[in-house]
């Protein structure tokens, strides 16, 4: 996170001069130009035409003015509800309104616009009101960059033609990248919230110009078409320039692409808006700041507390890559696009789907259910969600294995092999993490880097939570397997070894915990999924998440030697579009995840809270 220390703040103080300054030139560069423009003004025409506006117009611009604020104030909504900052949508769009109504005016829009969202947002950090602005600020950027560049193609005598094809060129990479490789706009809103943030910005742009529309006299001459594109260019010109409400610049770039109209009328019909859409909404403004916010409404469902886990494998929440639903029905993973309800509810009903799917649709997502049991999948698909099987789930009841039945002749091969080569396992209390980390991280650089979303990863506090079995060979670590504990099961996680581990090492570590297992009287273990691909699935969903599968033969292989039973698990998702689109970005998730520490630094800066302090700020 970034640092608010009054030192820090004092290190960037030349940094904020020297934008100020920037700014401050700009602004001064533009008047300049304005005055030299305005050399043969008729200040007294000026006054007949604004004089002249009529209480229609007037109206008229203030209901166009009203229209651009309302979308103004849902650009803060947008961004809160992707961000999931728990901030209701009501108060989210009083602070919007207000802080854009008011910065806009006063200019320096970055502080003003931090401070008022400061005001308006009690017991909002300061670090994520100034992220919120600049959020806020650079959505509007770009989707007022779109919505030029498409008026300027779509009107055949609109300008910089070009320009507009090269910023719709950019768009569509971004779009493609967000959906293809969306680890490289990790940090930016996925296209749900791109597409909200540039219909926002189509309807806030086309207001305003509107509202500048109606207080233009007949004897201007302009038609709505060809006032838009300049008004629009005018628009960024006055935004770059950072001057309040872009004065100077604005006025410079729009009698500059409006050559042919009168000096006199147009300038009166621009003073007046700026009364209209300026003054007016930064009068409300300071009022609506001065009053303070209002009591908030009851919290929207963000970071739940500590709530009863049905299944051992959710103790992977602890992992802090994911988290609880406040209502508690879910643990729930997020994707660039999707808000994945993991494993199965609390408590499998039709209050839960929905739920979930409130919940995904507060944070600009679609719902979808991962790796659920028959239960879960049946309650879905009498909800009329899609349905797909994705894997299986090898799990034995450890009170009744037995080793000498004919289909675990192989594991008696290998636990024998493993045994002539003199290795032992033990459970121990006190973990030897050096020699772990060093395992893990030798087998990870070996498979590609670990697995990730609803797959565990080695980290020191991480395995200190669970039931840990380690492989010793001549004094010497040589693997280790660990399990989520739970009061009726356990379920396998990790399983890394050494390159010289001999032959039947892991079989040996897990025949150790279905042993313990039993001595405890644990009823059920499971040694976790393996994917549908590699039982010959064929379903477009497998084909999706056939990248799972790459290992699937060999944990197939491994996991049959056990003969264990197999339950099925499912992706569920409300329509075939969720489902595809789940089923890429979930394996993109497994195979891909973003670092434990990049994790910890997103829940940070955006208020996440994980299940137990992170693990690795400590040393291995």
């Amino acid at each position: 996170m970034q640092d608010y220390s009054i030192g820090a703040v004092a290190d960037r103080v030349p940094r904020i001069v020297a934008r100020a300054g920037l700014t401050l030139g700009l602004a001064g560069l533009f008047l300049w130009l304005l005055a030299i423009r305005l050399t043969d003004l008729d200040a007294a025409a000026v006054r007949r035409a604004l004089s002249d506006v009529q209480a229609l117009q007037w109206g008229l611009a203030i209901a166009a003015t009203a229209a651009s604020f309302w979308a103004v104030g849902r650009y803060d909504a947008v961004v809160h509800r992707y961000l999931e900052s728990g901030v209701a949508p009501a108060v989210a769009r009083r602070a919007g309104v207000c802080a854009i109504a008011v910065s806009q005016m006063l200019g320096m829009g970055m502080i003003t616009g931090t401070v008022l969202r400061l005001r308006m947002l009690p017991g909002q950090a300061p670090g994520m009101a100034a992220r919120l602005t600049v959020a806020v600020a650079l959505s509007f950027l770009a989707g007022w960059a779109v919505v030029t560049a498409i008026v300027l193609l779509i009107l055949p005598a609109a300008p910089f033609r070009l320009v507009a094809t090269g910023v719709l060129g950019i768009a569509a990479l971004a779009v493609a990248t967000t959906l293809l490789w969306p680890h490289r706009m990790r940090r930016g809103p996925n296209l749900f919230t791109q597409g909200r943030l540039v219909g926002l910005a189509a309807v806030d742009t086309i207001a305003a110009a509107l509202a500048l529309q109606v207080l233009m006299p007949p004897e201007a001459g302009l038609a709505f078409l060809t006032l838009l594109p300049a008004f629009l260019i005018a628009q960024g010109a006055g935004l770059v320039s950072g001057a309040p409400g872009g004065v100077g610049a604005f006025e410079v770039t729009f009698l500059a692409l409006l050559p042919a109209a009168p000096q006199e009328p147009v300038l009166a019909a621009i003073l007046a808006w700026r009364m209209a859409y300026y003054a007016l909404p930064a009068v409300l403004g300071g009022i609506f700041a001065a009053i303070g916010p209002r009591p908030s409404p009851v919290a929207l469902p963000g970071v739940a507390g500590q709530l009863a886990k049905v299944r051992a494998e959710t103790l992977i929440e602890v992992q802090g890559e994911h988290r609880r639903l406040a209502s508690g029905h879910w643990l729930v993973g997020r994707t660039p696009h999707m808000l994945v309800g993991m494993f199965d509810p609390v408590q499998a009903s039709g209050s839960a789907l929905r739920n979930l799917a409130s919940a995904a649709d507060r944070s600009d997502r679609w719902p979808a259910i991962y790796k659920c049991t028959g239960r879960t999948a049946a309650l879905a698909r009498s909800q009329g969600w899609q349905v797909a099987r994705v894997a299986r789930e090898a799990w034995i009841d450890p009170r009744h294995f037995n080793h000498a039945i004919s289909a675990r002749a192989g594991l008696r091969r290998k636990l024998r092999r493993a045994e002539a080569a003199g290795v032992t396992v033990l459970q121990a209390d006190t973990l030897p993490l050096a020699e772990m980390g060093r395992i893990a991280a030798r087998w990870a650089g070996a498979h590609g880097g670990e697995r990730g979303f609803s797959m565990g990863r080695y980290a020191p506090d991480y395995v200190r939570q669970q039931q840990v079995f380690l492989a010793w060979r001549e004094g010497r670590l040589v693997g280790f397997a660990t399990f989520h504990p739970g009061p009726a099961e356990w379920v396998l996680d990790l399983m890394r070894h050494s390159f010289d581990a001999p032959d039947g090492t892991v079989h040996a570590l897990i025949a150790a915990a279905i042993a313990e297992a039993d001595r405890r009287l644990v009823p059920r273990l499971s040694l976790a999924a393996v994917p549908e691909a590699a039982f010959g699935g064929s379903l477009p969903v497998d084909r999706a998440l056939i990248r799972l599968g790459r290992d699937g033969a060999g944990l197939l292989q491994f996991k049959a030697a056990f003969a264990p039973r197999w339950q099925p698990l499912y992706l569920a998702a409300p329509h075939r579009a969720a489902m595809a689109l789940a089923a890429c970005e979930i394996a993109r998730a497994i195979a891909a995840p973003p670092s434990l520490r990049q994790t910890e630094h997103d829940h940070a800066e955006y208020g996440f809270a994980t299940a137990r302090r992170p693990w690795h700020r400590r040393g291995k």
